[in-house]
């Protein structure tokens, strides 16, 4: 029965950045995916996801500005880009929470921004064709990561530093053991000190047998890239990463051109609701509806044929914060997420949280908001 310092379960980003992190730190580290890493059938495939400062609340923030350099760090490491700053765009109409309270906590963290008014917009972004009275705010440090290579690089820079990376392996069974824990896949069995469980969508299955009933909800989201009639005007040096906000839940982002020769548009909190083991990726015809007829308002310019599709996971608590937290009772195992479709910007973040807190039990991070004692 091989043993190791501490097993991740679970190949997103998240348990990617956890395995780097510890095999970093010289520490005899495995991680169990029950596919392969950089599947489709997760939170953390794609092209591309929005990493921003702006954040209504500024815990995130806060985070967002020690994610940065990590991510920096990693590209100097590894000799790949994974982060274009292109710039982000938040607007609103004014009064819209979301928005107002994003201006608020920049300022309150005394993060430069610029405000723009209508005219300044239609101006400054000829693009947008935005209602009369709409208004906005640009942050340079916005961009986008790109989600397949940034999985892809933590994966191989973790094997660099001495991980094992098992694919196509799911952890079956997970049995505290003493101040241990052992792990069971279908062929082989594993201990180790520590364990990290980062297995997203599959989180309130995988933590039932551990004594923990989260109430966690897994919606399947969707994105369509559109062709643009004019590309240039979408080139990431012209076009920002952007975020509509129209209430507290509801609001259209995008994407530059970047990767496939369209821009990318989504709207966030979505999709339908889904088992944790279903395999269902079909695009859904209403949700195209939905975007094709905003980019028509939005971006008419930008309202070419539809090029290509995609869906992903988000798993949701009901207060939209993560989970960054040790069980209660078995102090052993970290439990890493569920994000709430806006966690991947931080990944590398918080890979490094959740290895300080199998290691030290503690973190220098403002994790008190993700405790699991919120939902007791």
């Amino acid at each position: 029965m091989e043993r190791y310092d501490v097993i991740v379960v679970g190949g997103g980003v998240m348990g990617c950045a956890a395995t780097y992190q510890l095999a970093k730190r010289g520490r005899r580290v495995l991680l169990l995916e029950q596919f392969a890493i950089n599947h489709d059938r997760g939170s953390s495939h794609g092209h591309s996801r929005i990493i921003r400062l702006a954040y209504s609340a500024p815990v995130y923030v806060q985070l967002a500005q020690a994610a940065y350099p990590l991510w920096r760090a990693l590209e100097a490491e590894s000799g790949t880009q994974l982060l274009l700053q292109t710039g982000g765009l938040d607007f609103a109409l004014p009064g819209t929470p979301s928005f107002e309270a994003t201006c608020a906590s920049l300022a309150a963290l005394d993060i430069g921004f610029e405000q723009l008014d209508h005219a300044a917009l239609a101006t400054r972004f000829p693009q947008f064709q935005l209602p009369d009275g709409m208004i906005g705010i640009y942050q340079a440090a916005g961009g986008l990561l790109n989600a397949d290579h940034c999985v892809a690089t933590l994966a191989a820079r973790a094997r660099r530093h001495g991980a094992t990376i098992c694919e196509n392996t799911a952890a079956q069974q997970v049995i505290p053991a003493g101040a241990g824990v052992e792990v069971r896949t279908a062929t082989e069995t594993y201990q180790a000190d520590r364990l990290i469980m980062t297995v997203g969508s599959w989180a309130r299955p995988q933590l039932r047998q551990l004594g923990l009933d989260l109430p966690l909800r897994v919606t399947k989201e969707q994105v369509a890239y559109f062709a643009p009639l004019e590309p240039a005007l979408f080139e990431p040096t012209r076009f920002p990463v952007f975020i509509h906000h129209m209430d507290e839940r509801w609001s259209f982002y995008g994407f530059p051109i970047y990767g496939l020769p369209g821009i990318k548009i989504g709207r966030h909190m979505s999709g339908t609701e889904i088992e944790p083991a279903s395999d269902d990726r079909d695009p859904v015809p209403e949700r195209l509806a939905e975007l094709r007829a905003y980019v028509a308002q939005f971006f008419p310019q930008a309202a070419g044929e539809v090029i290509f599709t995609q869906t992903c996971r988000y798993t949701s608590t009901p207060d939209e914060d993560f989970i960054i937290d040790r069980h209660p009772e078995y102090p052993q195992i970290v439990i890493g997420s569920p994000c709430s479709g806006h966690g991947f910007k931080f990944g590398v973040l918080i890979g490094k949280i959740l290895a300080d807190l199998a290691e030290h039990g503690t973190t220098d991070q403002p994790i008190a908001p993700f405790g699991i004692g919120r939902f007791a």
